[in-house]
């Protein structure tokens, strides 16, 4: 079992009170991702979330040519794989460990039971995952401006 108040100084988890923490920190578990480690590629079948308890990744798209073009970086206390976690579909792209990462796992299994005894806690994890991907989206809605002004000039 992982020791609930190490999960406290990850903003994940910072919405959670002591019981809510006891609780998620009997279904997480820690895993270790070695630099240059794949932890899951595109288009495989993801039933986790991964939440970056120290360590850095990179989230790729795969090239016609076979590279791998960097799309962002994880670093501690951020999450990754929460696409094909909440929707069951597969993993939208590959992630590479850049330095020594551990990382909470949560199983889709186990959150489903927490969604049927833990409700609350439930609607915490999943406010903090809907602001992560609004920030990816307002990130990605800036990029595509900064694109087409460049592109067209600002009259359009």
């Amino acid at each position: 079992m992982i020791d609930p108040k190490s999960l406290r100084d990850i903003h994940f988890f910072s919405d959670l009170n002591d019981e809510e923490l006891n609780v998620v920190s009997k279904v997480l578990r820690e895993k270790d991702f070695k630099i240059g480690t794949t932890v899951f590629k595109e288009g495989e079948d993801g039933q986790s979330l991964y939440v970056i308890k120290r360590g850095e990744v990179k989230a790729c798209k795969e090239t016609p040519e076979g590279d791998l073009l960097t799309l962002t970086l994880h670093k501690d206390g951020d999450i990754f794989g929460e696409m094909s976690f909440l929707d069951s579909r597969p993993r939208s792209a590959t992630i590479v460990a850049i330095a020594d990462t551990k990382v909470y796992v949560l199983e889709k299994t186990d959150f489903e039971t927490l969604v049927d005894n833990h409700p609350r806690l439930i609607y915490k994890m999943l406010k903090s995952v809907v602001f992560n991907i609004h920030s990816i989206v307002r990130g990605m809605n800036a990029r595509y401006l900064e694109m087409i002004n460049y592109m067209w000039g600002r009259r359009r």
